[in-house]
Parts: structure tokens; sequence; C-alpha cells
């Protein structure tokens, strides 16, 4: 993988970085009215660390945020079709990132359509409809149906019309894709070899540098993290099996937005405490095979519970805005909480949630925040105004008349800031809203690729 090879260690490379660096953590920290930081005295000050952070709401402004706090010089993982686009590409360089080629973007659309002929009998056998296997097709690459809903090795092309997989596809939704009448239509994805990358993160940590890498990787806009990636894992352990001298430490991450596609609103990064790779899974992981993979996996495992520690994670936006609701109800009154607080606050009431959703008395509860939910949106009102609602006539008509005054006289005053500014907030939204809708036409994942828009308008705002 052309490009993935370490950079050379020059005074003039670190430079670079920490103009660039020094550069964009003022960008971003225009765009947010604050972003608030928990324990980032447990980060290690010297010696290789990984940062695994999630979830990865923010697209390119999660790793700036990452880099305003982390008090260490930390290089990404990237995905290479990022680094081959000419104004991200250079941005990525000059912060000395690691290309990672990704299957997902080499997937390319072939001929025809596939379909399971006899689903039972012959699970793996995979018939097509104006196919061109042998030429389209080859073995050792990845077929994949649309909207992820399923993918697996292709173990041999037997005609043009036939190939075999190596697994079974068991999801329903892939099933539904496969038994159709008509077929579904696939892309084919090659073998992607990961060697030039690994070295190049092996480097970097022999040298004592940070790597950080999102190991649900790709952005997303869920109220839950994605299921994690195990690219993470066999760094850590890969490293430390080569180096047993290494010291490597893990450190979950977590970014908590409140309306992160919003212009000056505020974020959290909360780090989690270190993470020792265990010497057993490093063993196993020597042993190869499938002692290997289940060291992996009992790696990710960790990692994972680290990451629910610094994180929200709720399944789905109804329940996050009860909780929201909840937490706001229950904050003290004579005193403001601070973004930490309330994030921790938040996380809380989660854990909380999960464990005793099922009891009747927090059911009830339940149904009454959602009813309560729906009171404010249909009155338009926010928590911290329903005990200042009961008012008289004369009182609110006074109110009503002096906040009028007010608008009139601030309106005034802001005008030719507004008539100024007008057009960069008109272009930066209606752009990044165009971009959020080629990465939802794209993705199997996001929801309303929320994720991206704030990437395009500080990129956008830039260049205007």
């Amino acid at each position: 993988m052309a490009g993935a090879t370490d950079v050379d260690d020059t005074v003039e490379t670190f430079v670079v970085y920490d103009l660039f660096r020094a550069f964009w953590t003022r960008v971003v920290g225009l765009f947010f009215r604050e972003i608030a930081e928990r324990n980032a005295h447990l980060i290690p000050r010297t010696g290789p660390v990984m940062f695994v952070v999630a979830p990865h709401h923010n697209q390119f402004v999660d790793p700036v945020i990452l880099l305003m706090h982390a008090m260490r010089r930390v290089y990404f993982l990237t995905a290479a079709a990022s680094m081959r686009r000419k104004f991200i590409g250079f941005y990525g360089r000059c912060l000395r990132g690691i290309p990672v080629e990704r299957q997902q973007d080499l997937a390319r659309r072939c001929s025809g359509k596939i379909f399971l002929e006899d689903r039972f009998a012959e699970p793996t056998v995979i018939s097509g409809h104006d196919t061109r296997f042998t030429q389209e097709v080859q073995v050792g690459m990845k077929l994949m149906l649309p909207n992820g809903v399923g993918q697996a090795r292709i173990e041999a092309v037997e005609s043009d019309t036939r190939l075999r997989i190596s697994s079974e596809m068991r999801e329903l939704a892939a099933l539904e894709l496969l038994t159709q009448a008509d077929g579904t239509a696939y892309k084919v994805a090659p073998h992607v070899n990961q060697d030039d990358m690994y070295r190049a993160v092996y480097s970097r940590l022999n040298k004592g540098e940070c790597i950080g890498i999102f190991p649900e990787g790709g952005s997303h806009d869920r109220t839950e993290m994605l299921p994690l990636k195990a690219g993470a894992t066999i760094m850590a352990l890969g490293a430390t099996a080569a180096n047993p001298e290494l010291g490597l430490k893990i450190v979950p991450t977590g970014l908590n937005y409140f309306h992160p596609s919003k212009f000056r609103s505020r974020a959290v990064i909360d780090f989690g405490q270190p993470i020792d790779v265990p010497a057993e899974l490093v063993e196993k992981y020597r042993q190869g095979g499938d002692a290997k993979r289940q060291a992996c996996d009992d790696f990710l495992s960790i990692v994972a519970d680290g990451l629910k520690q610094v994180t929200l994670n709720t399944p789905d936006l109804e329940t996050l805005k009860l909780i929201q609701a909840g937490r706001r109800l229950y904050q003290p009154t004579q005193h403001s909480l601070t973004m930490a607080q309330q994030v921790e606050l938040t996380r809380r009431f989660i854990k909380g949630y999960t464990v005793y959703r099922d009891l009747p008395a927090v059911a009830e509860l339940r149904d009454r925040m959602a009813d309560y939910n729906m009171q404010l949106r249909y009155y338009g009102i926010r928590d911290h105004q329903v005990e200042t609602m009961r008012v008289g006539r004369a009182e609110a008509g006074a109110l009503f008349v002096w906040r009028v005054v007010w608008l009139l006289i601030m309106g005034l005053i802001a005008l030719p800031g507004t008539v100024i500014n007008a057009p960069v907030f008109v272009v930066t939204s209606v752009f990044s809203k165009r971009k959020a809708r080629a990465a939802l036409a794209a993705s199997t994942v996001k929801v309303r690729a929320l994720d991206v828009i704030a990437t395009w308008k500080i990129l956008i705002a830039l260049v205007l």
C-alpha cells in the first residue's frame, strides 16, 4: 500500500505538524462555544500510547478535539480514500497520518444480479442472472450486498453464473435480498494487504509515539457505538508480541457532543483509565490460529468495556431524549453543573435505566416523561421556563412589550454583521447539507448523516 510507510522524523516534520495542529485546533475552537475535558491527567506523559476514540460522531472534527487536549503529538490512522483527496490528504500528511485502505472504499459494482438457488441444500452457492463471474470476480474477494446487510469471502468461481462463498449469509435482510424473484445487485471488493500499515504503526509505537484510532471504522450519527473493529487490538497485541518491552498503554477516549453539527455548540472529551496489554493475551496471540483470534476478541472486550465508561450509549434517539430530560429535571437548581458533570450524570442515568427499565415504577415514569417532553414541544418551551410560566396578564403584556423593544434595538445593532456574514452562513448550510445527503446515500450506518455537517461547515467557511 503506497504511502503507508513511516515518514522521516526530522525537525522540519515536527515543526510542520505543530504548526498545522495549532492552526486546526484554533479553527475548531472557534466553531465550538466550549470544549471541556475530563481526566486528561490520566494520559501517560511518556512512552507509546494508543488512543482508542469513540463514538466517531463528527468526522474530521473528532481528531482535532483530541489534539486540543492530549498534550502529546498524536498521529491518526486515516482512510486511504480520504488521504487521496487533494485538500484533506494534504493536511493529513502534514499531521503525519497513517493511511488505511478499507475494502468498502475499493468495492465496485458488477454485472447482473445474484440469488440463492437453494438456500437450504446449498446455502453457500450463489447463482447469477447476466453475471460474468469469471471475468469480474476472483477467489479471495469479498462479496457485498446492498446497504451492508451481508458479505462473505468468495471461495471458488465455478462459472459465469455460479460461485461459492466461504460461509452462509444468515442475516434476515441478506436472505430476503438473495431470495427475491429477480435477485439483487452486488459489489465485490479485493483483498487488502495491510502489512505496510501495520509496519508504520509498529514503527511509531516503538519510537514511543502516540497513535489515534477510531475503532468503529467510520463516522456515524447513531446514539450507540457501532461494533468495534479488531484492528486496534491486532495492532496492540502485535506490537507487544514483537517487542515485549514496549510498555504500550491503551487510553479509552469518549467524545460527547451537545448538538455536534451546530455552530457554537459544546463538547466534552473524556479520557479513561489507561489499559495495559495483558501478557497472557500476548502469549495467546503468538500461538496464532484460533488462539490468536481468541486473544484479539478477549482484548477487544476489555477495550469496549473501557470505552463504555467514557461514552453515552442508548439504543435509540427516544431513549436518549428521555434520559436527557430526566437529567435536566434531576440536577440541582441552586447551582449550575459543568458540562463534564452533566455528561457524567447522564451516563449514570443511562446505566441505572438500563438495569431497572422493566420495573413497573420505571415504566410509569418513562410514560410520564414522554408525555412531559411532548407537552414541552407542544408549547415550544424549555425545562427551565416551566417554573416561570405562571404570570399575570399585565406582567406578561409588559414583558412582551419590553422584549419586542429589546429585540428591535439589538436587531438594529446586529444588522450590519448579519448582512455581511449571511452569505457565509447560507452557503455553508446549503453545501454541508448537500454533502450530508451524499454521505447518507453512500452509508449503511448513518441515520441523518449529521456527523459530516460540522466538518464541511468549517472547510467551506475557511474557503469563503
